[in-house]
């Protein structure tokens, strides 16, 4: 990183002796020295067949900067949308700093222009632009930010995502590429999706060491890095850190608060979930020993631990009350660390979920992953594909990348051993493509509500909801997803067909 700096200071150097000079500013502005193409991310053979390889001379390159392979788009602009600007801040974090200069970069070295529209103005909005751009023939972005379960299944089944994989140009298997959303991107063995690496965990547990220090709780680390951060110990210490301290009957502070989706970190914890991908769409999988064994401890841990749950008024204020000490533990994901967790008074720590019984290492669960969609109709979509991929190449080696990645969740963090956590767990995100099947999703998170309040248990509600779940993946398979676009695309011509 220090190479950057340096780079960045030269360039600034001469970009003002240049002025002062009366030459006019190049377009794309000065280019970085140290975002020179690795040989792993581009080669002369996954260049698109529109894009013309131009040889390197022996006398440009050097021993420490071997020759690399160049692209020539032909002036070619690729238009990212977005429902907000999504253009990288120079001077923000390390992860935008280092994206402006490459696309810098990549625009002066390879002849491709990168432009971030606004397409809407909220994720509804934009996909409904997504949509009617697309089956009007004139997209409105080569490539678009997307929620996992948006795109999956119905922009897909649908006709408005392309699949990447098909056009032949992109190695998702690069350090580059965030594994959780290229996993969460895929569907019937196709890839839909691109999304960049970045600092990114789902959710763990937040505890407040101060609490856990005043009421005698056992150190979260210890029990981490001994293996022995388990359900059964998540249960123990959260009875145990709800305090009534004025003596009226009511807990003054809780052991544990949670706002959502509690029931699929048990699932991914334990090595299951509600449903698997299959090269046909999707299967049930809540019959499986390891999702029994969740829901059962689900079950039991909802009726039987007092905590606060639920939005409570509002979706934040489990945070806020941890953040105001009166929580032991919370439930929430790692980003909350920046946003909520800089002003708080106590010391925290962070933790993964508690690993089940059936287990083999701990993980973390997420609801949606947020990469780009490639739209149908785009003019030369492997150009496309081949110049996202370019920009994604922020950092030259896994070494940067790493190094980017560590300074970031030190950015955030309080103490080493959640950084450490951190950089574990961000290799073993793990999203979930239920939210992306509604009436399914519904189904199973309203059943999965009668297990928290008792109405009843595991085996008893898979037995009153089985035909019905069957009938609802059957549906999946045979639902006319076209009509759905239609809907999006012509609203009032089906509002009146309807009445």
């Amino acid at each position: 990183m220090k190479k950057k700096v340096l780079a960045l200071l030269l360039t600034t150097v001469m970009a003002v002796m240049t002025v002062g000079c009366g030459n006019e500013p190049s377009q794309t502005g000065s280019t970085p020295q140290d975002s020179q193409e690795s040989a792993q991310g581009s080669t002369e053979s996954s260049a698109p067949e529109s894009s013309v390889p131009e040889e390197s001379s022996a006398a440009e390159s050097t021993p420490e900067e071997p020759a690399q392979p160049q692209y020539d788009f032909g002036g070619r602009t690729v238009r990212i949308g977005s429902f907000f600007d999504m253009t990288p801040d120079p001077e923000g974090s390390i992860f935008d700093q280092a994206f402006s200069e490459r696309i810098a970069f990549v625009e002066e070295n390879y002849n491709c222009n990168i432009e971030f529209v606004v397409v809407g103005g909220g994720n509804d909005e934009i996909i409904n632009n997504y949509v009617t751009s697309v089956l009007s023939g004139d997209p409105c972005c080569d490539v678009g930010y997307i929620l996992s379960y948006r795109l999956l299944p119905a922009l897909i089944e649908g006709g408005i995502a392309q699949p990447v994989s098909d056009l032949g140009v992109v190695d998702f298997s690069n350090p580059w590429y965030d594994a959780a959303a290229t996993e969460a991107g895929t569907y019937k063995g196709k890839q839909y999706a691109m999304g960049r690496r970045d600092a990114g965990v789902q959710y763990g547990i937040f505890w407040n060491k101060t609490l856990f220090d005043r009421y005698n709780l056992p150190d979260l680390y210890e029990l981490y890095e001994n293996g022995e951060w388990t359900w059964d110990k998540f249960k123990e210490i959260a009875l145990a850190g709800n305090q009534d301290t004025d003596g009226d009957g009511e807990y003054d502070v809780h052991g544990f608060n949670w706002r959502e989706n509690l029931i699929w970190s048990f699932m991914t914890s334990n090595g299951a979930n509600a449903v698997k991908k299959t090269d046909a769409g999707i299967e049930l999988a809540l019959e499986t020993p390891e999702a029994m064994e969740a829901m059962e401890f689900y079950a039991d841990f909802t009726q039987n631990v007092p905590q606060l749950k639920g939005w409570l008024g509002d979706w934040q204020s489990q945070i806020w009350d941890f953040r105001d000490g009166n929580s032991c533990m919370c439930y929430e994901a790692w980003w909350i660390s920046s946003s909520y967790l800089g002003e708080m008074e106590d010391e925290w720590g962070f933790v993964p979920f508690p690993k089940g019984p059936s287990g083999k290492e701990y993980v973390s669960y997420g609801k949606e992953a947020s990469p780009w969609m490639m739209l149908n109709g785009i003019e030369n979509p492997e150009e496309v594909a081949q110049i996202v991929d370019l920009i994604f190449q922020i950092f030259d080696d896994e070494e940067e990348w790493n190094e980017a990645i560590l300074a970031a969740f030190e950015k955030n963090a309080t103490d080493s051993t959640a950084v450490d956590i951190c950089l574990e767990l961000s290799q073993k995100n793990q999203i979930s493509p239920l939210m992306g099947f509604k009436d399914l999703d519904k189904m199973i998170n309203d059943m999965m509500d009668s297990l928290s309040n008792g109405e009843q248990t595991p085996q008893t509600a898979l037995e009153a909801n089985r035909s019905a779940l069957e009938a609802a993946v059957a549906d999946i398979q045979t639902h006319d997803y076209d009509a759905d676009m239609q809907e999006i695309m012509n609203p009032a011509e089906e509002e009146a067909a309807a009445q």
